[in-house]
């Protein structure tokens, strides 16, 4: 069985940083998990393997977001706040 932990995050307009991203789709490896407004910003993947992983996220409107993220095993990684950018530049 693979060691596996936990990662949380807030997503927000970064042009206006107090303002919650609406609506996102967020995927490291096979996990995948959607926010909707009732969220505010806020998401949680539960279940993630172990090691150096890729975090993506999109969001209509939203250029995609695309980072590396460390993930240890029955621990929680905090990305903190994450701006994404308009594709119009607004």
């Amino acid at each position: 069985m693979t060691d596996r932990g936990r990662v949380v995050g807030t997503l927000v307009n970064a042009a206006h940083p107090t303002e919650p991203l609406q609506t996102a789709t967020i995927q490291i490896g096979l996990q995948v998990t959607r926010i909707s407004p009732a969220d505010k910003g806020s998401f949680h993947l539960e279940g993630v393997p172990t090691g150096t992983q890729t975090v993506q996220i999109s969001s209509p409107g939203f250029n995609t977001y695309s980072a590396p993220v460390v993930v240890r095993k029955d621990e929680t990684t905090e990305l903190s706040v994450i701006g994404l950018t308009s594709q119009t530049g607004l």
